[in-house]
C-alpha cells in the first residue's frame, strides 16, 4: 500500500471567450449542486469624492433590476432549486449563485442578463438610498460597527479609498445619482473586466459549451484596465474614544497597517493570529475571558487588502474594566512577539491549520468563494497549496520573529465605544495621555 496523496486545491481549467470574458472550470467530482462566482473588477478607486457609493450601489442593483427577474431567467434558476446573491468588496462587486448541476445552462443565462444587460431604475436606486442611509444612521449606535469604521479611518491614510465604507458617506450620498450608476457601467463594465467560476461535478454536462452559449453572445466592449489604487498607513497611533449608551460592555478594538498574502510572512502572520484570537482556547481568550473574565471572546486577525493590510484585535470588555481589558492584550502581544509561545501549543495550531484545508475546501461554496478572493485580488490558484507547504515547514521562532516584525504593541492604534471612566489613564498605555475622547 502506498501512503495517501496529499490534498491539494481544487485546479481550474481555465479560457478565454471571444468577447474576452475569462473562465474558470472546476471539476469536482460527486457535487451534484454547483456553486457559479462571476468576479468584476472594477475597484472602488474608479469613484470619485462626489460618487463614493457607487459601486456598492451597482453591485446591489444588478440584482434588483435583472431583466425578467420576476418572470424570467432569474425566476426560473428560483424555481429549479438555486439561489443568486450579490456582494461587493473594494476591489469590487461579486456575484455568488448555486444551483444544481444540471441546471447550470438556466444559471447562465440568468447571469449573463444581469451582468449584461444591466438596466437599472429609478425605484431601486431610491431603495438602495434609503437602505445606506438606514445603515449609515444606524452605525452610530452600533458599537461592534462604529468601532470597526473608526479604526479603519485612523490605521489608513484619509486619502485612501479603504478608509471609509464601500456603501459611501452621507456626504457622497447628497449627490449620487441614478445618472451616476448608468454612466459606471457604460464606461467601466464589460466582458473583459469579467471573471466566470464554475465549481461542482461538470462530468454530467458540456460546461465550457453552455457558458460560451449564454455568455458568448455578447460583445466585447474596450475597457482600459481599472487599476485599483493601494491603501497606504496613516499617522502614528491614535486613541479615538465614542460614549455609548451606558451597557455593560465596551468594544474595543486595537490595530495596525499590516501586510497582504503575497507577503512571504504571511504564513507566520496566520499562525499567530490563530494563537491569540481564534477560538476559546486562543492566548487572548484564556487570558481575557478563562482568567479575568472580561470578556465573551477576543478576536485576532489579519485582514489582507490587495496590496497591505491590517491587524486587528477586537472584542466586547467589561466596560468597568476596559483599560485592564486592553493592558492584557498588549501583554499577551508582547509575549508573542518575544517567543514565549508554548512550542507544543503551537504545533497543534500549526497541524490544525492545514488538516482542516481539506475539510474547508470540501463544498463548491468554500471553493468558489476563495477562488472569488483570489482572483480579485490577481493572485495564482497555485498560492493555496503553496501556502500551506510554507505553513508546514514553519516553527514557533520563525512565526514570533516575523510577528515582532508585523505588530509592535507600543504603536497600535486603539479604539473604544461604550462605557468607560474618562478619568483613567490611556487605555492602551501606549504612551497616549488621557482618553482624548472625541
Amino acid at each position: 500500500m502506498t501512503a495517501p496523496r496529499a490534498w491539494r486545491f481544487p485546479a481550474a481549467r481555465t479560457f478565454l471567450l471571444d468577447n474576452g470574458m475569462r473562465v474558470k472550470l472546476v471539476d469536482m467530482p460527486g457535487r451534484f449542486v454547483a456553486s457559479v462566482a462571476v468576479v468584476v473588477g472594477l475597484p472602488t478607486a474608479v469613484e470619485t469624492p462626489r460618487t463614493e457609493g457607487v459601486v456598492g450601489a451597482y453591485s446591489a442593483m444588478m440584482l434588483a433590476d435583472a431583466p425578467h427577474a420576476k418572470a424570467g431567467p432569474v425566476s426560473d434558476v428560483a424555481k429549479a432549486g438555486g439561489m443568486i446573491t450579490t456582494k461587493c468588496g473594494h476591489r469590487g462587486p461579486a456575484v455568488l449563485a448555486d444551483c444544481p448541476v444540471l441546471e447550470l445552462p438556466r444559471l447562465f443565462e440568468a447571469l449573463a442578463a444581469m451582468l449584461l444587460r444591466f438596466e437599472p431604475t429609478a425605484r431601486s436606486f431610491d431603495a438602495h438610498r434609503r437602505l445606506v442611509a438606514a445603515e449609515l444612521a444606524v452605525e452610530s449606535d452600533d458599537p461592534a460597527g462604529l468601532a470597526n469604521k473608526l479604526l479603519h479611518e485612523s490605521v489608513l491614510d484619509p486619502a485612501s479609498r479603504y478608509s471609509r465604507p464601500m456603501s459611501g458617506t452621507e456626504r457622497s450620498w447628497q449627490h449620487l445619482s441614478l445618472a451616476d450608476v448608468v454612466e459606471l457601467y457604460e464606461t467601466q463594465v464589460g466582458p473583459r473586466q469579467m471573471t466566470l467560476i464554475v465549481v461542482g461535478d461538470l462530468s454530467m454536462l458540456d460546461a465550457a459549451k453552455a457558458v460560451a452559449d449564454a455568455f458568448g453572445g455578447y460583445p466585447g466592449r474596450d475597457r482600459p484596465p481599472v487599476a485599483d489604487r493601494p491603501p497606504t498607513p496613516g499617522g502614528g497611533p491614535r486613541l479615538l474614544c465614542r460614549s455609548g449608551r451606558g451597557g455593560p460592555q465596551t468594544r474595543l478594538m486595537l490595530g495596525c497597517f499590516a501586510t497582504d498574502r503575497l507577503d512571504p510572512r504571511w504564513p507566520s502572520a496566520r499562525a499567530a493570529a490563530e494563537l491569540l484570537g481564534a477560538g476559546p482556547n486562543s492566548l487572548l481568550n484564556a487570558e481575557l475571558r478563562g482568567r479575568m473574565a472580561l470578556t465573551y471572546g477576543v478576536e485576532a486577525r489579519f485582514l489582507p487588502f490587495f496590496s497591505g493590510g491590517m491587524f486587528v484585535v477586537s472584542g466586547a470588555v467589561d466596560a468597568e474594566h476596559s483599560e485592564q481589558a486592553a493592558a492584557a492584550i498588549l501583554r499577551v502581544l508582547h509575549e508573542v512577539r518575544h517567543g514565549a509561545v508554548d512550542p507544543d501549543l503551537f504545533e497543534r495550531v500549526r497541524r490544525r491549520m492545514i488538516s482542516t484545508a481539506a475539510e474547508i475546501y470540501e463544498s463548491t461554496l468554500a471553493v468558489a468563494q476563495q477562488y472569488t478572493e483570489l482572483v480579485s485580488c490577481g493572485i495564482d490558484e497555485s498560492y493555496i497549496d503553496d501556502h500551506l507547504d510554507r505553513l508546514g515547514s514553519l516553527d514557533a521562532a520563525r512565526m514570533a520573529d516575523d510577528f515582532r516584525g508585523l505588530v509592535d504593541p507600543g504603536r497600535l492604534h486603539t479604539v473604544a465605544v461604550g462605557r468607560f471612566d474618562p478619568r483613567a489613564p490611556a487605555l492602551a498605555g501606549s504612551g497616549l495621555d488621557g482618553l482624548g475622547c472625541a
